[in-house]
Protein backbone atom coordinates (compact mmCIF):
# COMPACT_ATOMS: atom_id res chain seq x y z
CA UNK A 1 0.00 0.00 0.00
CA UNK A 2 3.06 2.72 0.77
CA UNK A 3 4.70 1.52 -2.23
CA UNK A 4 1.42 2.38 -4.75
CA UNK A 5 1.20 5.82 -2.95
CA UNK A 6 4.72 6.38 -3.48
CA UNK A 7 4.38 5.79 -6.99
CA UNK A 8 1.22 8.05 -7.33
CA UNK A 9 2.87 10.82 -5.54
CA UNK A 10 5.96 10.56 -7.80
CA UNK A 11 3.70 10.36 -11.27
CA UNK A 12 1.61 13.34 -9.66
CA UNK A 13 5.00 15.06 -9.35
CA UNK A 14 6.64 13.91 -12.57
CA UNK A 15 3.08 15.03 -14.65
CA UNK A 16 3.21 18.75 -12.82
CA UNK A 17 6.51 19.25 -13.74
CA UNK A 18 5.80 18.81 -17.19
CA UNK A 19 3.21 20.67 -17.62
CA UNK A 20 4.97 23.53 -16.11
CA UNK A 21 7.46 23.15 -18.81
CA UNK A 22 4.87 23.42 -21.38
CA UNK A 23 3.69 26.73 -20.41
CA UNK A 24 -0.10 27.39 -20.53
CA UNK A 25 -1.04 24.59 -22.82
CA UNK A 26 -4.34 23.66 -21.63
CA UNK A 27 -5.60 20.26 -20.65
CA UNK A 28 -7.06 18.28 -23.39
CA UNK A 29 -10.17 16.81 -21.40
CA UNK A 30 -11.70 20.28 -20.74
CA UNK A 31 -10.36 22.10 -24.19
CA UNK A 32 -10.79 20.16 -26.96
CA UNK A 33 -12.71 16.87 -25.93
CA UNK A 34 -15.26 16.51 -28.13
CA UNK A 35 -17.89 13.92 -26.27
CA UNK A 36 -20.37 13.50 -29.22
CA UNK A 37 -17.60 11.97 -31.69
CA UNK A 38 -15.52 11.01 -28.99
CA UNK A 39 -12.03 12.40 -30.33
CA UNK A 40 -10.21 15.15 -29.33
CA UNK A 41 -10.09 17.77 -32.50
CA UNK A 42 -9.63 21.57 -32.80
CA UNK A 43 -12.56 23.40 -30.40
CA UNK A 44 -13.18 27.01 -31.23
CA UNK A 45 -10.77 27.87 -33.78
CA UNK A 46 -9.91 31.51 -34.58
CA UNK A 47 -9.76 32.10 -38.39
CA UNK A 48 -6.49 31.46 -40.10
CA UNK A 49 -5.37 29.46 -37.26
CA UNK A 50 -2.88 26.15 -37.91
CA UNK A 51 -3.11 23.71 -34.87
CA UNK A 52 -4.14 23.47 -31.44
CA UNK A 53 -1.77 21.80 -28.79
CA UNK A 54 -2.97 20.82 -25.64
CA UNK A 55 -1.49 18.35 -22.73
CA UNK A 56 -3.32 14.51 -22.41
CA UNK A 57 -3.08 13.23 -18.78
CA UNK A 58 -2.66 9.24 -18.43
CA UNK A 59 -2.82 7.78 -14.69
CA UNK A 60 -1.53 5.25 -13.21
CA UNK A 61 -3.80 1.85 -13.44
CA UNK A 62 -4.72 2.32 -9.50
CA UNK A 63 -5.62 5.58 -10.00
CA UNK A 64 -9.34 7.02 -8.77
CA UNK A 65 -11.01 8.27 -11.75
CA UNK A 66 -13.75 10.40 -9.84
CA UNK A 67 -11.81 13.50 -9.45
CA UNK A 68 -10.71 13.94 -12.88
CA UNK A 69 -12.41 14.95 -15.73
CA UNK A 70 -13.72 12.82 -18.16
CA UNK A 71 -11.99 11.56 -20.30
CA UNK A 72 -10.12 9.40 -17.92
CA UNK A 73 -7.00 7.27 -19.27
CA UNK A 74 -5.37 4.92 -17.79
CA UNK A 75 -2.15 3.45 -18.96
CA UNK A 76 -2.60 0.60 -21.31
CA UNK A 77 -2.25 0.05 -24.92
CA UNK A 78 -4.33 1.77 -27.35
CA UNK A 79 -5.84 2.02 -30.74
CA UNK A 80 -4.54 5.34 -31.83
CA UNK A 81 -6.45 6.98 -34.88
CA UNK A 82 -5.74 10.10 -36.43
CA UNK A 83 -5.89 12.58 -39.50
CA UNK A 84 -4.67 16.04 -40.03
CA UNK A 85 -7.10 18.48 -41.04
CA UNK A 86 -8.20 18.77 -44.61
CA UNK A 87 -8.05 21.40 -47.56
CA UNK A 88 -10.23 24.75 -47.76
CA UNK A 89 -12.22 24.73 -50.44
CA UNK A 90 -11.21 27.12 -53.26
CA UNK A 91 -13.26 30.47 -54.03
CA UNK A 92 -14.96 31.30 -56.75
CA UNK A 93 -13.93 33.63 -59.41
CA UNK A 94 -14.60 34.97 -63.29
CA UNK A 95 -13.87 31.56 -64.71
CA UNK A 96 -15.84 29.30 -63.14
CA UNK A 97 -16.75 27.80 -59.12
CA UNK A 98 -13.90 27.01 -57.18
CA UNK A 99 -12.61 23.27 -56.51
CA UNK A 100 -13.21 21.24 -53.43
CA UNK A 101 -10.10 20.81 -50.91
CA UNK A 102 -8.64 17.32 -50.48
CA UNK A 103 -9.76 15.23 -47.93
CA UNK A 104 -6.62 13.95 -45.60
CA UNK A 105 -5.49 10.25 -45.10
CA UNK A 106 -6.61 8.67 -41.61
CA UNK A 107 -3.90 6.80 -39.75
CA UNK A 108 -3.93 4.35 -37.52
CA UNK A 109 -1.35 2.51 -35.40
CA UNK A 110 -1.17 0.69 -31.74
CA UNK A 111 1.28 2.65 -29.12
CA UNK A 112 1.55 1.65 -25.21
CA UNK A 113 0.59 4.70 -23.06
CA UNK A 114 2.65 4.75 -20.04
CA UNK A 115 1.12 6.96 -16.74
CA UNK A 116 2.39 10.79 -17.23
CA UNK A 117 1.79 13.71 -19.52
CA UNK A 118 1.22 13.93 -23.48
CA UNK A 119 1.19 16.59 -26.30
CA UNK A 120 -1.40 16.38 -28.76
CA UNK A 121 -1.53 18.39 -31.81
CA UNK A 122 -4.38 19.08 -33.66
CA UNK A 123 -3.64 20.26 -37.11
CA UNK A 124 -7.05 22.56 -38.37
CA UNK A 125 -9.12 22.25 -41.40
CA UNK A 126 -7.84 24.80 -43.91
CA UNK A 127 -10.20 27.89 -44.37
CA UNK A 128 -11.89 28.53 -47.68
CA UNK A 129 -10.79 30.89 -50.43
CA UNK A 130 -12.25 34.02 -50.25
CA UNK A 131 -12.73 36.21 -53.60
CA UNK A 132 -9.43 37.10 -54.96
CA UNK A 133 -7.84 35.39 -51.66
CA UNK A 134 -6.13 32.46 -50.93
CA UNK A 135 -7.59 28.74 -49.99
CA UNK A 136 -5.45 27.46 -46.84
CA UNK A 137 -4.18 23.60 -46.95
CA UNK A 138 -4.58 21.26 -43.92
CA UNK A 139 -2.08 21.01 -41.50
CA UNK A 140 -0.67 17.73 -39.88
CA UNK A 141 -1.41 15.98 -36.23
CA UNK A 142 0.39 14.66 -34.36
CA UNK A 143 1.24 12.90 -30.51
CA UNK A 144 4.26 13.29 -28.32
CA UNK A 145 5.65 13.03 -25.02
CA UNK A 146 5.43 15.99 -23.34
CA UNK A 147 8.13 15.66 -20.89
CA UNK A 148 10.73 14.31 -23.53
CA UNK A 149 9.46 15.57 -26.62
CA UNK A 150 9.89 11.68 -28.03
CA UNK A 151 7.30 11.42 -31.00
CA UNK A 152 5.08 9.09 -30.78
CA UNK A 153 2.79 8.47 -33.39
CA UNK A 154 1.43 10.93 -36.33
CA UNK A 155 3.19 13.03 -38.60
CA UNK A 156 6.90 14.13 -36.87
CA UNK A 157 7.19 17.59 -36.72
CA UNK A 158 3.36 18.62 -36.48
CA UNK A 159 3.91 20.87 -33.70
CA UNK A 160 6.18 23.11 -35.64
CA UNK A 161 4.29 23.37 -38.87
CA UNK A 162 3.35 26.93 -40.77
CA UNK A 163 0.24 27.27 -43.04
CA UNK A 164 0.27 26.85 -46.19
CA UNK A 165 -1.90 28.26 -49.04
CA UNK A 166 -2.90 27.93 -52.48
CA UNK A 167 -2.32 30.88 -54.68
CA UNK A 168 -4.73 33.72 -54.44
CA UNK A 169 -7.57 34.05 -57.14
CA UNK A 170 -6.99 30.63 -58.41
CA UNK A 171 -9.83 29.29 -57.28
CA UNK A 172 -8.08 25.53 -56.48
CA UNK A 173 -8.87 23.66 -53.01
CA UNK A 174 -6.51 23.78 -50.53
CA UNK A 175 -4.15 20.91 -49.95
CA UNK A 176 -4.76 18.06 -47.10
CA UNK A 177 -2.07 17.15 -44.34
CA UNK A 178 -1.32 13.57 -45.05
CA UNK A 179 -3.61 13.93 -48.09
CA UNK A 180 -5.65 11.18 -49.78
CA UNK A 181 -8.36 11.86 -51.72
CA UNK A 182 -9.12 14.55 -54.06
CA UNK A 183 -11.09 17.53 -54.62
CA UNK A 184 -13.47 18.23 -57.28
CA UNK A 185 -13.51 20.39 -59.82
CA UNK A 186 -15.86 23.75 -59.85
CA UNK A 187 -18.13 24.00 -62.77
CA UNK A 188 -16.72 25.59 -65.87
CA UNK A 189 -17.00 26.81 -69.04
CA UNK A 190 -14.63 24.96 -71.53
CA UNK A 191 -13.04 26.57 -74.62
CA UNK A 192 -14.29 23.05 -76.78
CA UNK A 193 -16.57 20.32 -75.84
CA UNK A 194 -18.86 19.40 -72.73
CA UNK A 195 -16.97 17.58 -70.01
CA UNK A 196 -19.14 15.09 -67.32
CA UNK A 197 -18.28 15.25 -63.51
CA UNK A 198 -15.81 13.11 -62.44
CA UNK A 199 -14.42 11.82 -59.38
CA UNK A 200 -11.61 12.91 -57.96
CA UNK A 201 -8.47 10.47 -58.08
CA UNK A 202 -8.05 7.63 -55.41
CA UNK A 203 -5.16 8.00 -53.21
CA UNK A 204 -1.62 6.96 -53.78
CA UNK A 205 -0.24 5.07 -51.23
CA UNK A 206 3.45 7.37 -50.99
CA UNK A 207 1.47 10.56 -51.60
CA UNK A 208 1.28 12.47 -48.46
CA UNK A 209 -1.03 15.44 -50.33
CA UNK A 210 -3.67 15.03 -52.00
CA UNK A 211 -4.83 16.93 -54.95
CA UNK A 212 -6.91 19.37 -54.93
CA UNK A 213 -9.64 20.55 -56.61
CA UNK A 214 -9.15 22.81 -59.80
CA UNK A 215 -10.39 26.00 -60.47
CA UNK A 216 -13.12 26.78 -63.49
CA UNK A 217 -11.45 27.18 -66.50
CA UNK A 218 -11.73 30.13 -69.52
CA UNK A 219 -14.90 31.22 -70.46
CA UNK A 220 -16.08 30.07 -73.87
CA UNK A 221 -18.57 28.21 -75.93
CA UNK A 222 -19.99 24.91 -73.45
CA UNK A 223 -19.66 24.00 -69.80
CA UNK A 224 -17.97 21.96 -67.45
CA UNK A 225 -19.93 20.75 -64.94
CA UNK A 226 -18.51 20.82 -61.43
CA UNK A 227 -17.56 17.56 -60.32
CA UNK A 228 -17.81 15.35 -56.87
CA UNK A 229 -15.10 15.03 -54.42
CA UNK A 230 -13.19 11.99 -54.80
CA UNK A 231 -13.81 8.81 -52.44
CA UNK A 232 -11.14 7.55 -49.65
CA UNK A 233 -9.45 4.16 -50.96
CA UNK A 234 -9.21 2.78 -47.73
CA UNK A 235 -11.73 0.15 -46.20
CA UNK A 236 -13.08 1.02 -42.56
CA UNK A 237 -13.84 4.69 -42.80
CA UNK A 238 -16.93 6.17 -43.26
CA UNK A 239 -15.82 9.17 -44.87
CA UNK A 240 -17.99 10.28 -48.62
CA UNK A 241 -16.82 12.88 -50.90
CA UNK A 242 -18.56 16.11 -50.99
CA UNK A 243 -20.81 16.30 -54.02
CA UNK A 244 -21.11 18.80 -56.61
CA UNK A 245 -23.03 21.88 -55.88
CA UNK A 246 -26.14 20.81 -57.81
CA UNK A 247 -27.29 22.36 -61.10
CA UNK A 248 -23.72 23.04 -62.70
CA UNK A 249 -25.19 26.68 -64.21
CA UNK A 250 -27.76 28.93 -62.99
CA UNK A 251 -28.63 32.61 -63.90
CA UNK A 252 -27.94 34.78 -60.72
CA UNK A 253 -27.41 38.45 -59.77
CA UNK A 254 -23.58 39.85 -60.05
CA UNK A 255 -22.19 42.06 -57.68
CA UNK A 256 -22.38 44.61 -59.85
CA UNK A 257 -26.56 44.27 -59.91
CA UNK A 258 -26.39 42.59 -63.83
CA UNK A 259 -27.63 39.09 -64.29
CA UNK A 260 -24.93 36.70 -65.37
CA UNK A 261 -24.62 32.96 -65.96
CA UNK A 262 -23.72 31.53 -62.28
CA UNK A 263 -21.37 28.09 -61.75
CA UNK A 264 -21.27 25.63 -58.95
CA UNK A 265 -18.45 24.69 -56.73
CA UNK A 266 -16.62 20.95 -56.97
CA UNK A 267 -16.81 19.35 -53.22
CA UNK A 268 -14.29 18.15 -51.17
CA UNK A 269 -12.64 15.16 -50.35
CA UNK A 270 -13.63 12.57 -48.19
CA UNK A 271 -11.37 12.02 -45.12
CA UNK A 272 -12.17 9.89 -41.94
CA UNK A 273 -15.17 12.18 -42.44
CA UNK A 274 -17.04 13.43 -45.37
CA UNK A 275 -16.17 15.85 -47.44
CA UNK A 276 -17.99 19.49 -47.74
CA UNK A 277 -20.93 19.92 -50.28
CA UNK A 278 -20.13 22.30 -53.17
CA UNK A 279 -21.75 25.85 -53.06
CA UNK A 280 -25.08 25.10 -55.57
CA UNK A 281 -24.61 27.78 -58.50
CA UNK A 282 -28.17 29.72 -57.60
CA UNK A 283 -26.45 30.32 -54.27
CA UNK A 284 -29.14 29.15 -51.94
CA UNK A 285 -26.56 27.56 -49.43
CA UNK A 286 -23.03 28.23 -48.72
CA UNK A 287 -20.26 25.65 -49.44
CA UNK A 288 -19.98 23.23 -47.19
CA UNK A 289 -17.22 22.46 -44.43
CA UNK A 290 -15.57 19.11 -44.14
CA UNK A 291 -16.14 16.79 -41.23
CA UNK A 292 -12.82 15.35 -39.21
CA UNK A 293 -9.91 15.32 -42.32
CA UNK A 294 -12.31 16.06 -45.05
CA UNK A 295 -12.14 18.92 -47.68
CA UNK A 296 -13.99 21.84 -47.84
CA UNK A 297 -16.80 22.81 -50.59
CA UNK A 298 -15.78 24.90 -53.58
CA UNK A 299 -17.34 28.19 -53.44
CA UNK A 300 -20.16 29.45 -56.68
CA UNK A 301 -18.11 31.63 -59.03
CA UNK A 302 -19.20 33.47 -62.78
CA UNK A 303 -18.65 37.02 -64.11
CA UNK A 304 -18.19 39.23 -61.87
CA UNK A 305 -19.64 37.08 -58.90
CA UNK A 306 -17.21 34.83 -56.65
CA UNK A 307 -18.31 33.02 -53.34
CA UNK A 308 -16.38 31.66 -50.82
CA UNK A 309 -15.08 28.17 -50.06
CA UNK A 310 -16.00 26.28 -47.33
CA UNK A 311 -13.36 25.40 -44.69
CA UNK A 312 -11.47 21.91 -44.45
CA UNK A 313 -12.44 19.63 -41.55
CA UNK A 314 -10.25 19.46 -38.80
CA UNK A 315 -7.56 16.76 -37.70
CA UNK A 316 -8.22 14.80 -34.61
CA UNK A 317 -6.89 11.69 -32.29
CA UNK A 318 -9.13 8.82 -31.06
CA UNK A 319 -7.79 7.22 -28.13
CA UNK A 320 -9.42 3.36 -27.78
CA UNK A 321 -7.95 0.80 -25.41
CA UNK A 322 -7.04 -2.21 -26.57
CA UNK A 323 -5.23 -4.07 -23.68
CA UNK A 324 -4.36 -2.95 -20.07
CA UNK A 325 -1.05 -2.74 -18.99
CA UNK A 326 -0.38 -5.27 -16.58
CA UNK A 327 3.23 -5.06 -14.99
CA UNK A 328 4.48 -8.71 -14.57
CA UNK A 329 4.64 -9.56 -11.24
CA UNK A 330 8.86 -9.68 -9.82
CA UNK A 331 9.88 -13.33 -9.58
CA UNK A 332 11.28 -13.64 -6.35
CA UNK A 333 15.45 -15.58 -6.64
CA UNK A 334 15.67 -18.83 -5.58
CA UNK A 335 16.52 -19.17 -2.21
CA UNK A 336 19.97 -21.01 -2.07
CA UNK A 337 20.48 -22.86 1.04
CA UNK A 338 24.40 -23.47 1.82
CA UNK A 339 24.69 -26.74 3.49
CA UNK A 340 26.55 -26.34 6.87
CA UNK A 341 30.10 -27.85 7.12
CA UNK A 342 29.78 -31.28 8.64
CA UNK A 343 30.88 -30.68 11.84
CA UNK A 344 34.42 -32.11 12.74
CA UNK A 345 34.70 -35.27 15.07
CA UNK A 346 36.84 -34.33 18.23
CA UNK A 347 39.86 -36.89 18.51
CA UNK A 348 39.15 -39.30 20.96
CA UNK A 349 41.65 -39.01 23.69
CA UNK A 350 42.83 -42.28 25.73
CA UNK A 351 43.45 -41.80 28.94
CA UNK A 352 46.77 -43.40 29.92
CA UNK A 353 46.87 -46.14 31.99
CA UNK A 354 48.01 -45.03 35.47
CA UNK A 355 51.12 -46.79 36.52
CA UNK A 356 51.55 -48.95 39.92
CA UNK A 357 52.47 -47.84 42.65
CA UNK A 358 55.78 -50.09 43.58
CA UNK A 359 55.12 -52.19 46.68
CA UNK A 360 56.57 -50.46 49.95
CA UNK A 361 59.20 -52.01 51.21
CA UNK A 362 59.13 -53.85 54.14
CA UNK A 363 62.20 -51.85 56.73
CA UNK A 364 65.37 -54.61 57.34
CA UNK A 365 64.74 -56.66 60.09
CA UNK A 366 67.09 -55.85 63.00
CA UNK A 367 68.78 -58.59 64.66
CA UNK A 368 67.53 -59.80 68.03
CA UNK A 369 71.43 -59.93 68.93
Amino acid sequence: MKSSRLALMVWACTAASAAFAQGALPQCETSNWDQARGVFTVMNPGPGIVQQECLLTIHPAQAAGAQFPAPFLVEGYYDVVMSGGGGGGGGGGDSGGGGGGAGATPFKTIKLLLPGMYKLTLGAGGDGGRPGGFAQAGSPTSLTDANTGQHIAGFEGADHWRASYQSPGSGRGGIAAWGGSNGGDGAKFNPTVLAEAQSGSPLQAADYSGTPGRAGGVIDRSVRTAQPGGMLQISGYAGSPGPAGGEPIRTARANDGRIVEAFAGGGGGAGFGDGGVGQPADGRMPAGMGELGGGGGGGRGGENLADAGGSGGHGFIQLSMSEPYVVAAAVAPPVVTTPEPAATPEPTVTPRATPAEPPASRPARRDRN
